[in-house]
């Protein structure tokens, strides 16, 4: 049975290249589904306890997940 073959300098560049991508892109999905599940973002009335949910929901702090609904965190 044969090791596999360490990959070389370049193929971990391309490899973190590719995952950046991928982060980049499920961090604006992630935001966008933030900012959606306030009703206020989507033409409702403030609901209380929303906030909290979604801070829990996360695992960020309430000012983060606030400054995503605000679309303060946009990059």
């Amino acid at each position: 049975m044969s090791t596999p073959a360490e990959p070389t300098q370049e193929q971990r560049y391309e490899r973190i290249e590719k995952l950046r991508d991928q982060l980049d892109e499920i961090r604006n999905e992630l935001y966008e589904e933030i900012r959606a599940a306030f009703p206020e973002n989507r033409g409702g009335k403030v609901t209380r306890g929303v906030l909290a949910e979604v801070t829990r929901r996360s695992r960020w702090s309430r000012e983060y997940v606030a400054q995503i609904r605000e679309g303060k965190n946009q990059e």
